[in-house]
């Protein structure tokens, strides 16, 4: 069972480090500037081992995490749904890795492929902001901190959001508002992960 909760630490560190590896074998990325999307899109450097180096192994790591927080307590509906928003987080990462961005993110004009990728995205981010907000409501035996910290996290990431969706236009620091926006989630996860181990 540990070993299974160990899921839900190794996805977001893969998607930490590759992320940095493959970003090392796109010329001229900028972290700062370009959404991590960016690395997969077509006709890019890496768009052929993007897929495989981040979005197809992440997904299976957090299908795993959600398989395992289904299998822990059947009676409990927070992990129960826990779980449910896991895996469709992991299979949201598998949708966005067979359909990559257009090369120019769909601007003006997106591909079905983009939209396809952006309903993806869109269930990638909002099934892990669900879960964090899940969990902000003390309705688990976890500490009383663990909520507030959900909220905090929670807050964090809505705020780096509506600052990402002001970049789209101004195409300045959109990849960092972007990493602001999924980090703390993804940060989040990890935390979850070591108060079910402890627990």
């Amino acid at each position: 069972m540990e070993l299974l909760v160990l899921a839900g630490i190794v996805a977001p560190l893969w998607m930490l480090v590759g992320v940095i590896v493959v970003a090392r074998l796109y010329p001229g990325y900028n972290h700062r500037q370009q959404v991590m999307s960016e690395l997969g899109a077509r006709n890019r450097a890496t768009t052929k081992i993007h897929p495989w180096i981040n979005n197809f192994p992440i997904g299976f790591w957090f299908v795993l995490f959600g398989t395992m927080l289904l299998n822990i307590e059947s009676t409990n509906n927070l992990l129960f749904l826990t779980g449910i928003l896991m895996m469709v987080q992991g299979v949201s990462h598998w949708v966005t890795g067979l359909f990559p961005c257009d090369e120019n993110l769909g601007v003006p004009k997106p591909s079905k492929g983009q939209v396809i990728h952006n309903l993806a995205g869109l269930a990638m981010y909002f099934s892990l902001l669900a879960t964090c907000l899940l969990w902000t409501i003390k309705i688990h035996n976890l500490p009383a901190w663990f909520s507030l910290y959900s909220a905090v996290s929670a807050v964090i990431s809505v705020v780096a959001l509506v600052l990402m969706l002001r970049a789209i236009k101004t195409n300045i620091n959109l990849g960092l508002y972007q990493r602001i926006n999924y980090g703390v989630l993804a940060v989040w996860v990890v935390v979850l992960s070591l108060m079910l181990m402890k627990n």
